[in-house]
């Protein structure tokens, strides 16, 4: 069958015009890209797939946008022409997702000089290769999974301008600096909402009060990784004594190791709502083995209450 152009359909210039997002992937004809780019000026949320190297006509359509918003790059090759084609919209990105980070999109990312919500899952492990040292002062949502180190987030944390309200970090290998990222989310953090936080090594309990203290619009705290053992009593009367009033969303990745029967969890909770003020507790876990009627299977997006479905909308193609 002859390529026809998509630009030469009947009607196409008029249903196509005010397209607002579109899922692209570099296995398609990249003429069919080309076609597009000579209707669409409106699209303003981008998914890229790449597949290989070929990606001149995506690039073609992203330049010619009015100002692209919404970014989403998954694939395992280096996607120079694409992340060219982004700099031309440098100032208009607000949102990057991506899932393998390149040298390409290290040098992209200090230049989204009003990005406010950055999603990096390194499946790939190349973030190691990298030190990290961003300026994002209108930064609101940081999510990082597979970091080689903690030193990452941290230096991404303090130069932000206090707007960040919600910071995800799963996955870790070292943990090293936890007591530093613990402190860095009190000192920088003054309006976090969401956060994961950890109590597996000397000192971090002590800055998780501070964060009580100081981060009064706290609603959910994710602890990643094991508690240490002698932290576990101490951090359940942190919870009852100094937690917001705002907290309501715990996850304990191994909580059958702070409540080792369900009388011991049902005491807690009976302890918590005789506080007045305090929400209705919600508490997740991966691993379940106490009470499965009191305690939530983790349900990711339930957690992180995930105003933008990112990637994930796009499963289903």
């Amino acid at each position: 069958m002859a390529h026809y152009p998509i630009s030469k359909y009947p009607g196409a210039n008029i249903s196509l015009s005010n397209l607002y997002e579109i899922y692209c992937s570099n296995t398609i004809d990249q003429d069919f890209y080309y076609g597009l780019a000579q209707i669409c000026r409106s699209i303003e949320e981008i998914y890229v797939r790449i597949y290989n190297e070929e990606s001149s006509g995506i690039a073609e359509l992203i330049e010619m946008q009015k100002q692209i918003k919404y970014v989403f790059i998954d694939g395992f090759y280096e996607c120079k022409k694409i992340t060219q084609a982004l700099e031309k919209h440098a100032n208009s990105i607000i949102h990057l997702e991506t899932t393998k980070y390149t040298s390409v999109i290290h040098f992209l990312i200090p230049k989204l000089i009003n990005l406010r919500y950055l999603k990096v899952n390194d499946n790939y492990c190349e973030l190691k290769k990298y030190v990290i040292y961003l300026n994002h002062y209108n930064l609101q949502v940081l999510d990082l999974c597979f970091l080689p180190s903690l030193d990452i987030a941290i230096n991404i944390i303090k130069n932000t301008n206090g707007n960040l309200w919600k910071i995800r970090i799963e996955n870790t290998k070292y943990y090293d600096k936890a007591k530093e990222y613990n402190q860095k989310i009190h000192k920088y953090c003054p309006n976090i909402k969401y956060v994961t936080v950890f109590l597996n090594r000397d000192g971090t309990l002590e800055e998780l009060e501070k964060i009580f203290i100081k981060c009064q619009h706290l609603e959910a705290i994710y602890i990643d990784d094991e508690i240490k053992h002698e932290y576990i009593d101490k951090f359940l009367n942190l919870l009852l004594e100094l937690a917001p009033l705002t907290l309501c969303k715990i996850h304990i990745s191994y909580i059958d190791r702070c409540f080792n029967t369900n009388e011991s969890l049902k005491l807690f909770l009976m302890n918590w709502d005789h506080h007045k003020g305090k929400k209705t507790l919600h508490l997740y876990s991966n691993y379940i083995k106490i009470n499965k009627d009191i305690v939530h299977k983790y349900d990711i997006k339930d957690f992180w209450n995930d105003y933008f479905m990112g990637m994930d909308k796009y499963n289903s193609y």
